[in-house]
């Protein structure tokens, strides 16, 4: 251990037994056996080499949202991106993958561009962005992306949007071992008044729908893709007619919003030890203090089989569990 950490501290700043809540914003996790924190790409792609040379457990974390570490830390090496180096040229934007998502939107909005101003209120790096497909507003990554530079065995690669493999909250990326390094997006001029007032309109709506005065980690189901879950529409239209208009726009955009699922079969406000189901929106778990992950673990777990006795659907985590 010593002399791993040694070699570490060579390429960025290092700390030992770091608690892995400090750096999520869900507020949960035990500690990393070695945490290092890198600021340039090189020096990311330096540790990954070092790493995998050593045949040493790693794992990456950017903005610390949208995942949920474990109680029992980790045992390995976790590596944080803080790279963030946003250069525009014409209608590319290239971004670090340790670059915020909210910064790169308004990078983009200052720059005359569209096309990203649905990730203004979007928590997290960039790089977790493109590995999850992240999206809001009927925006998503995919629509974006021109390409992506990842580590892949040592080596550096470029991918094509194709080669991404983007499906809805998903990517190739989730699936390997590939680090993403950086993301190029293709965009398109606009006037940058109307991108600063479609990024506020967003932001508004985020505030007003999503709940506040808690750690989360954000949306913890996918939503339910309509056309996937073997569920028909006059099933849903004939268990809840209330909600008609609702279940139309659902099929229509093949999208059943997980937290009307988790609403539908009465799990607002449902508990597990301190965390807790969010009563604004049914798609966030709330940490109310000392959650842990088995916590967590537990009502997601309850979330689901609720949800599937109550409507016949199967929603999955959309989150990271490490």
């Amino acid at each position: 251990m010593s002399e791993l950490y040694q070699e570490l501290k060579k390429i960025g700043q290092v700390k030992l037994n770091e608690p892995l809540a400090k750096h999520t914003t869900f507020k949960i996790g035990g500690q990393a056996d070695l945490y290092v924190i890198v600021t340039t790409t090189s020096d990311l792609v330096a540790a990954l080499r070092y790493l995998d040379s050593q045949g040493v457990d790693r794992a990456i974390i950017g903005g610390g949202s949208n995942m949920l570490a474990p109680d029992q830390g980790f045992r390995g090496v976790m590596i944080q991106v803080k790279t963030q180096t946003i250069t525009v040229d014409d209608t590319h934007l290239v971004a670090e993958a340790g670059c915020t998502t909210v910064a790169v939107a308004q990078a983009s909005i200052q720059a005359g561009l569209t096309g990203f101003e649905w990730g203004v209120g979007v928590p997290g790096t960039i790089g977790g962005a493109v590995r999850g497909n992240a999206g809001a507003m009927g925006g998503d990554m995919s629509q974006s992306v021109a390409s992506v530079s990842v580590y892949r065995d040592g080596e550096i690669i470029e991918l094509t949007n194709k080669e991404c493999g983007f499906d809805y909250r998903s990517s190739a990326f989730k699936h390997s071992s590939d680090v993403v390094l950086s993301v190029s997006l293709q965009l398109k001029k606009a006037d940058n008044q109307d991108g600063m007032k479609k990024a506020l309109e967003y932001l508004q709506y985020r505030n007003k729908t999503q709940p506040q005065g808690y750690a989360s980690t954000g949306c913890i189901f996918q939503n339910a893709v309509a056309s996937r879950v073997g569920v028909s529409k006059e099933k849903l239209l004939s268990l809840f007619p209330e909600d008609a208009e609702k279940i139309n726009t659902f099929f229509t955009i093949d999208r059943i919003s997980a937290g009307w699922l988790i609403e539908k079969a009465g799990m607002k406000g449902a508990q597990c030890g301190q965390a807790m189901v969010s009563e604004t929106h049914g798609n966030f778990v709330l940490n109310k203090g000392q959650a842990t992950a088995a916590e967590v673990l537990e009502l997601i777990e309850s979330i689901k089989t609720a949800v599937y006795a109550a409507t016949g659907i199967v929603i999955e985590p959309e989150i990271q569990i490490i």
